[in-house]
């Protein structure tokens, strides 16, 4: 009996200091004494809007600095900037540090999303010339280089390189590539060939003249649209963002996201830099987007949906993709994935 009520008052006094233990970890978390009040993340404002800036705390604000991009501003409680301030469209980041009288700082990262106000112009165009184009050729790719026409195409299995001369059709070079890789877009720098796979992580350099390999580079999305802009090299991935490398690491140097009037611009495909301005296609519809490579916005719309009567061909006919500029004709060349023909087109407005 005697040991049955030492047992007892043992479970007792245990149970006892356990449940103490347990109330003292639920002591509350430390806050946060500040609150940044506007903007809310992922507020959109259109070009132009005002943005105000405002904290509130129930301590003394001693000072609140605001993080730009490009600029740094001090305030106290509260400030206005203008939308004009972000050079970039689609989604923008602030930094707001707030200085408290109890001498601790809070920190708050706040992304916010700019629109364009105004809609892309839509941009009129005349057919020069209609070309012939390899129905096998799941074009990628594409672009002129001395009046040769330099292709890729793409397919498990089917991919190659492809060098045509424009005025006589003649094939100058072709090469294929390794069954375990996707072809996709294609540009020159310094007279080196670059070509991207599409989900491998890996691309390729080749020699210009004879198409020998002779040198890999990898990325960490999938591989779409590559071209040339200055001394960087100009990636798309299938979303609305677009990338800008080192020719010789294939580091990222810069990004911008393709906004219009109605929001980011997914599924951005084949890149060509034409006069300072990037062209490039949508994935699965028949439009030509003019982006300002610095911004992002989407300053103009081709519709090319009616170039190419889809009808008359039988369901292997694939989306139009492959956007070649004559600089010779101040032209534009395109086509599509095994397409019969290719069109010489000239910008009317």
């Amino acid at each position: 009996m005697k040991f049955r009520y030492i047992y007892f008052l043992f479970i007792l006094i245990f149970s006892s200091c356990e449940t103490e233990r347990k109330n003292k970890s639920l002591s509350p978390r430390i806050k946060s004494i500040s609150t940044v009040i506007s903007p809310s993340n992922s507020e959109i404002f259109v070009k132009g809007d005002s943005i105000q800036i405002e904290v509130k705390t129930d301590n003394k604000i001693i000072n609140s600095i605001l993080i730009l991009e490009n600029d740094t501003i001090n305030f106290k409680d509260s400030y206005k900037i203008s939308s004009n301030t972000f050079n970039k469209y689609g989604k923008n980041q602030i930094k707001i540090i707030r200085q408290l009288s109890n001498d601790k700082t809070e920190i708050d990262i706040k992304n916010i999303y700019i629109y364009p106000k105004e809609k892309p112009r839509s941009i009129n165009y005349e057919v020069l010339k209609i070309l012939p184009h390899d129905i096998n050729t799941y074009t990628q790719g594409l672009l002129l280089y001395n009046n040769d026409l330099i292709e890729s195409s793409g397919q498990y299995g089917k991919s190659f390189l492809r060098k045509t001369n424009l005025k006589n059709g003649n094939i100058k070079n072709e090469i294929n590539i390794n069954d375990n890789y996707f072809a996709e877009g294609i540009t020159i720098y310094n007279k080196t060939l670059y070509m991207l796979t599409w989900k491998s992580k890996i691309g390729f350099k080749y020699d210009l003249d004879t198409f020998e390999k002779i040198g890999e580079f990898n990325y960490q999305s999938e591989g779409w649209g590559l071209s040339t802009f200055n001394n960087q090299l100009v990636m798309s991935d299938g979303t609305e963002k677009i990338y800008f490398r080192n020719p010789q690491t294939f580091k990222i140097e810069n990004t911008i996201e393709v906004y219009d009037n109605d929001g980011k611009v997914e599924n951005i495909n084949e890149l060509e830099i034409i006069d300072g301005k990037l062209y490039c296609n949508i994935y699965g519809k028949d439009i030509i987007l003019i982006v300002d490579p610095i911004s992002g916005l989407v300053t103009g719309r081709i519709n090319v949906e009616n170039i190419f009567n889809r009808k008359n061909y039988n369901d292997k006919i694939d989306v139009m993709n492959g956007i070649a500029y004559n600089k010779i004709n101040n032209s534009i060349i395109i086509t599509g994935k095994w397409w019969p023909s290719m069109y010489e087109i000239k910008i009317l407005n």
